[in-house]
């Protein structure tokens, strides 16, 4: 659950009313990253199938490009343009990668009903993000993808690497964290950088 006080700041009621939106915008994606755990907070083991692991993984890796996409194009900050570019390159290799372990582990990317509601989500965040202008757009995108990297990087530790079942993809996963953990660092030395609490 997002709180109000990680995203409060000194600077007037302008950056509170930005730090509202990305926390109504933010926990609706973040909670349905956080929905693939088990109440206790770790996965059900076998609750996904290899084909629905791969299809979350898709989705969330493509939510993520499009939000850096979306940064790198209305981003203020040099620095945050150079970041963003390097996220999106980054996530749709990745997305690239899932397609070919799929082959790899002869299924075919599912993407759960329950899902649909982080597609929708997803698409208020883009909106949302997409109205904003200059230094405010650069606070909103950062404290959103230091939000969405740290739930996206538990989901995959605690339920879609625990469910899959292809030796390929487990592997890739524990391949992959390593980027996805910089990517989280990355934003958050910036975000310091630039004063976003």
């Amino acid at each position: 659950m997002l709180h109000m006080k990680f995203f409060s700041d000194d600077n007037g009621s302008k950056l509170a009313s930005v730090a509202r939106v990305v926390a109504r915008t933010a926990a609706p994606v973040i909670a349905a990253l956080w929905s693939l755990l088990g109440p206790t907070g770790s996965a059900v083991a076998g609750a996904l199938d290899d084909g629905q692991v791969l299809g979350i993984y898709i989705q969330v890796n493509g939510f993520d490009a499009e939000t850096a996409l979306l940064g790198r194009a209305l981003s203020h900050s040099s620095a945050v343009r150079n970041l963003a570019t390097h996220v999106s390159t980054d996530h749709l290799g990745v997305r690239q990668a899932a397609y070919a372990l799929a082959a790899k582990c002869k299924v075919s990317p599912v993407t759960p009903s329950e899902r649909d509601a982080a597609a929708v989500e997803h698409g208020q965040v883009m909106t949302k993000l997409s109205a904003l202008k200059g230094a405010e757009f650069d606070k909103a995108y950062l404290r959103h993808e230091v939000a969405f990297h740290t739930a996206a990087i538990e989901a995959v530790r605690q339920a879609l690497e625990p469910s899959a079942t292809c030796p390929d993809l487990r592997a890739h996963f524990k391949d992959v964290l390593p980027a996805f953990e910089h990517h989280l660092s990355e934003t958050q030395a910036l975000a310091r950088e630039l004063n976003v609490r």
